[in-house]
C-alpha cells in the first residue's frame, strides 16, 4: 500500500508540486475562452500560499463568486473563468507561516479591497483567522459562522465542529430557521452595522436567495427595523413563513408581558389557520409556526417552548378573570365561566334567569364583543392545553411541584391536568416499580375532589407543592423543584396498577380529557425482537388519502420518497409506515396493503431492530397504525376493528355494567352476550353488530347525537362507537322495556 512516506507517496507528491503549478498558472492566465486545461481544474483540492490566493482574486478582477461551485463542486461541472477560479479559490489554503502581516504585504499595490476579502472569508473559511488580523475586525470569525450557521443550506465537517462553539442550537434547528439572537447581538455589537453588512452582502454566495432574504428579515427584526403591526399585516396577507419565524425577534415593548402574549397568541393563530390549506402547505406553516415559538422562546429567555406555552396560557386566562363576574348589558347581565371540563360557556341571564343565549340585539354591543373574543380564545386554549398535555404524555416531559402548582390555579389548564394520573421522580425514566409502590403515582389533590380540576383558593402551599393520592388513597406531597410526569399506561401497567386506576375513575366519575388511562397499550410481540420491523398490521387494506387524513392531527408527515412518516427529534427516531400506496392522489386502483412499520435513527439512517425502540415510542407508533387501520380500511370499516380498541371497550362495559345493575350480560374476548327477556342477543365489542341467538342480525340505527351526554365515558374526546356499543347493551339486557316497533318487529 502506498503512503506518503513510501517512495511512491514520495514520488507522487513531487509529480504535484512540479506539474500543479505550471497548470493552475495557465488557468490564471486565461480570458473568457476556456484553456486546454480548464476541464482539469475541478481535480485540484489544495494549492497553498498567500501568492496564489492574491494571484486568483486579481485574476477574478471584478467578477462575483459562483454560487454553483460553491454548492456543487464536482469534477469539470464549471469550465467558466469565474466558475474555474471559484473552484480554484475554494482549493487554496494557507502556506505554514502565512499570517495577516504577510496578506497585507502581499495586497500592496493591488487593487484587492476589504469587501472581497470578506467574500473569501465566508466562501473559504480556511482564510478567516488571517483575514481577521489583517482588516482587524473584532468578531469576523464569529460573524462568518454565524451567517454559515443560519444561511449554509449543509455543514460539513469543519462547521460542524465550530458552530457548537457558538450557540446550542443543532444543526437541524438552525436548518430549519432556528435563530440564535445572543449570538446575533454578539456578531452585531462587535462588527457594527457596516461590516455587519458587508458580512451579510457577502453571504449571499453561500446560500440560496429564500435563505438569503430570511437572514434580512431576521436582522432587521431583531434590530428593530420593523413595525409589529405592518409585519403582522403583512404575514396575514402574504402567509410568508420566514416573516414569522423573524416576528418573534423584534424587541419587546415597555410591557414585555402583554408584547409577548400577544405574539403568542398571534403566531399560535398562524398554526390554527394553516388547517384550511393541503396537507403539504399545512406541514409547512405549522412547522414554521414551531420554529416561531422557538425563536420566541430563546428571545424571552426561556428555557424551552413548553415552558413558554405553559407561561402564556396561565397568562391568558388572568387576562380574562374580570368577565368571569357578572355584568350589567343593557338589560340583561353576562358572565363567563369555565365548566368542569375546562370549556368557556358565556352566560346570561335577565331578571335573574338564565337565558338560552345572549339575544341577537346585542350582538355589536363592544362589552359583548370582548366576552365573545375572551370566550373564543379560551375555547382555543382549552384545545390546545388538551393536545399539549397529551404530547408531555408522549413524550415523558416533566414539570416541577411548583410550575403544575401554578398552573392549577388556570381554570382552564387545571381542568385539564386534574382528571389526569401523574408520576412522581420515582418513576422517571420509565423505571419498572414495585405492584406495591402506589404511592409513586395518583391524581392531584386540589381541595375540589377527585378529578376537580381546581385549587381552593387561599392555600398556603398552591403556589409551589402539590399532592398526589393513589387509588388506594395513599398520599404523598411533593413540593419545589421535586418533579412529576403525566403517567402513560405504560407506567400503570409496568407497576401492576392499570387496572385499579381504570377502576378508580369509574367509581369517581372521573372523566379525562383524552385518552390516558384507557388508552391502548401496545407491546412488542415476542417474534419481534431482532426483526428490524413490525408486520403486526401487514395485509391490512387501507384508502391512502384517510390514512393521511387521520394521522396528520398526531404529527404523521407524508414524504414523496419516504412515505408516510413521524419524527421524534428528541430521541432521534424516525418511524415509517411502508406501503405500495401513492400517499398525495386519489387512486382508482386496488386499495393496496400495509407492509411493514419501521424504525430508524434520524441522523445515521441506521434501521433499529424493535428491541433498541423505546417502549413507549412502540406503543404510540402501533397505536397509531392500529387507528389508521381501523379508520382508513379499504372497506370503509374494519369488520373486526383492533384488538387493542376491542379490550378498551370491554374493560369500559365491565366497570359500566355494576352503575347499571345488569347482571345478565357476560363478556367474552369481542362479544358481550346478553340474556334478555325477549331472547338472547350478542354485541360485537368492536363493529357493534347485534345479532339474535337462534335468529338474525338485529338493524338498531344509533342516533348519536341524542346520546351524546347520557352515558359515562372516562374520557372526553367521545368515542361514538362506544358509546353507540354499551347503549345497545344497556338496551337490550333490558329487553322489556324495548318500544320501537322496528326494533320488536326483528326479535323472534
Amino acid at each position: 500500500m502506498a503512503g506518503p512516506d513510501t517512495w511512491c507517496g514520495k514520488l507522487a507528491r513531487q509529480l504535484y508540486e512540479a506539474i500543479i503549478p505550471v497548470l493552475v498558472d495557465m488557468e490564471l492566465r486565461r480570458g473568457e475562452g476556456e484553456t486546454r486545461v480548464s476541464f482539469d481544474m475541478a481535480g485540484i483540492s489544495y494549492i497553498r500560499g498567500i501568492p496564489w490566493l492574491i494571484r486568483i482574486l486579481m485574476a477574478l478582477g471584478k467578477d462575483p463568486l459562483s454560487r454553483d461551485v460553491y454548492y456543487y463542486w464536482s469534477y469539470g461541472r464549471d469550465q467558466s473563468k469565474r466558475g474555474v477560479l471559484s473552484q480554484l479559490l475554494k482549493a487554496c489554503y494557507p502556506a505554514q507561516g502565512d499570517d495577516g502581516k504577510a496578506l497585507g504585504e502581499a495586497l500592496k499595490g493591488t487593487s484587492i479591497k476589504a469587501d472581497r476579502l470578506v467574500e473569501v472569508a465566508m466562501y473559504a473559511p480556511q482564510w478567516i483567522d488571517i483575514i481577521e488580523r489583517y482588516l482587524g475586525w473584532a468578531g469576523l470569525k464569529s460573524g462568518c459562522y454565524y451567517f454559515m450557521a443560519h444561511m449554509n443550506e449543509k455543514f460539513d465537517d469543519q462547521k460542524k465542529a465550530v458552530i457548537p462553539r457558538y450557540t446550542p442550537l443543532s444543526d437541524e434547528e438552525l436548518q430549519d430557521g432556528a435563530f440564535d439572537i445572543d449570538w446575533f447581538r454578539e456578531c452585531y455589537g462587535l462588527l457594527g452595522e457596516k461590516n455587519f453588512g458587508s458580512l451579510y452582502k457577502a453571504a449571499k454566495y453561500i446560500c440560496d436567495g429564500q435563505k438569503h432574504s430570511r437572514a434580512r428579515k431576521y436582522a432587521d427584526a431583531a434590530t428593530g427595523k420593523v413595525n409589529l403591526e405592518a409585519l403582522r399585516a403583512e404575514i396575514g396577507a402574504k402567509r410568508n413563513k420566514d416573516l414569522v419565524m423573524s416576528y418573534g425577534l423584534a424587541p419587546f415593548g415597555p410591557d414585555m408581558e402583554s408584547d409577548l402574549l400577544e405574539r403568542y397568541q398571534f403566531i399560535q393563530n398562524f398554526a390554527k389557520e394553516a388547517r384550511q390549506f393541503g396537507a403539504q402547505r399545512r406541514a409547512s406553516e405549522t412547522k414554521a409556526a414551531q420554529i416561531a415559538l422557538v425563536n420566541l422562546s430563546v428571545h424571552a429567555g426561556f428555557a424551552d417552548v413548553t415552558r413558554l406555552t405553559l407561561r402564556m396560557e396561565s397568562r391568558l386566562a388572568r387576562e380574562f378573570m374580570s368577565y368571569m363576574q357578572w355584568h350589567q348589558t343593557d338589560d340583561v347581565e353576562l358572565c363567563l365561566q369555565i365548566n368542569r371540563d375546562g370549556k368557556s360557556e358565556i352566560l346570561c341571564r335577565k331578571n335573574g334567569k338564565l337565558l338560552k343565549s345572549v339575544p341577537s340585539r346585542l350582538g355589536k354591543d363592544p362589552y359583548v364583543t370582548k366576552v365573545k373574543d375572551a370566550h373564543r380564545k379560551l375555547k382555543d386554549q382549552h384545545g390546545r392545553a388538551k393536545k399539549l398535555m397529551e404530547e408531555s404524555m408522549e413524550s415523558g416531559a416533566w414539570f416541577t411541584a411548583a410550575e403544575t402548582a401554578a398552573l392549577m390555579e388556570n381554570p382552564v389548564v387545571g381542568a385539564v391536568l386534574g382528571p389526569l394520573v401523574f408520576v412522581c421522580g420515582d418513576f422517571m425514566g420509565f423505571i419498572q416499580a414495585e405492584p406495591g409502590n402506589v404511592s409513586a403515582a395518583g391524581v392531584l389533590d386540589d381541595g375540589a375532589g377527585p378529578g376537580g380540576g381546581r385549587l381552593m383558593q387561599g392555600q398556603d402551599d398552591a403556589a409551589d407543592a402539590v399532592t398526589l393520592i393513589s387509588w388506594d388513597g395513599a398520599v404523598r406531597t411533593l413540593d419545589g423543584d421535586e418533579k412529576i410526569r403525566i403517567a402513560h399506561p405504560l407506567d400503570m401497567y409496568r407497576a401492576g396498577v392499570w387496572h385499579q386506576y381504570q377502576n378508580y375513575l369509574f367509581a369517581h366519575q372521573i372523566r379525562q380529557p383524552f385518552k390516558q388511562v384507557f388508552r391502548e397499550l401496545y407491546v412488542k410481540l415476542p417474534e419481534e425482537l431482532g426483526q428490524r420491523y413490525s408486520r403486526m398490521f401487514a395485509g391490512n387494506q387501507i384508502q391512502p388519502q384517510k390514512t393521511v387524513g387521520c394521522l396528520k392531527g398526531r404529527r404523521w408527515v407524508a414524504d414523496y420518497e419516504e412515505g408516510l412518516q413521524k419524527v421524534y427529534y428528541k430521541e432521534n427516531i424516525v418511524a415509517r409506515i411502508y406501503a405500495l400506496a401513492d400517499w398525495f392522489s386519489p387512486s382508482d386502483v386496488e386499495a393496496p396493503t400495509l407492509e411493514w412499520v419501521e424504525f430508524s435513527d434520524r441522523k445515521s439512517y441506521e434501521v433499529l431492530t424493535i428491541e433498541k425502540v423505546p417502549d413507549l415510542i412502540y406503543s404510540e407508533v402501533m397505536r397509531d397504525v392500529d387507528l389508521a387501520v381501523s379508520v382508513a380500511h379499504a372497506g370503509g370499516v374494519d369488520p373486526e376493528t383492533s384488538h387493542s380498541t376491542i379490550q378498551m371497550r370491554r374493560a369500559i362495559a365491565e366497570f359500566n355494567l355494576p352503575l347499571f345493575g345488569l347482571t345478565n350480560v357476560t363478556l367474552t374476548d369481542s362479544h358481550a352476550v346478553i340474556d334478555g327477556a325477549r331472547g338472547s342477543y350478542t354485541v360485537h365489542l368492536g363493529s357493534g353488530v347485534v345479532h339474535q341467538k337462534g335468529g338474525a342480525m338485529l338493524h338498531i340505527l344509533p342516533v348519536h347525537s341524542q346520546k351524546r351526554g347520557k352515558l359515562f365515558l372516562p374520557f372526553v374526546d367521545e368515542d361514538p362507537k362506544t358509546a353507540e356499543i354499551m347503549s345497545k347493551i344497556v338496551m337490550l339486557a333490558e329487553d322489556k322495556k324495548i318500544k320501537d316497533p322496528s326494533i320488536l318487529d326483528q326479535i323472534v
